[in-house]
């Protein structure tokens, strides 16, 4: 099995795969793997690469949510 990704997701299927004694290899474009999971150092400061949260459901703006975009319907924000 191919694995592409070696994010949280990519790693979990894969160490599962290999659990059920399949043989799997993981693919990744970058030089760490970890995904949204790893950071990065520049001049001797540290940065998280993680996820980050756009504007919400409720912009209409293209790119502002990614779950905006494929979720046929609004969701309510709630605080």
């Amino acid at each position: 099995m191919i694995v592409i990704g070696s994010g949280i997701g990519g790693l979990c299927c894969a160490g599962l795969l290999a659990r059920y004694e399949e043989d799997v290899i993981v693919l990744e474009s970058h030089d760490q793997p970890g995904g949204a999971a790893h950071s990065f150092d520049i001049n001797g400061f540290k940065f998280d690469s993680g996820p980050s949260l756009f504007s919400g459901f409720q912009s209409r703006v293209p790119q502002a949510h990614p779950l905006a975009q494929v979720l046929p319907f609004a969701l309510p924000l709630r605080p």
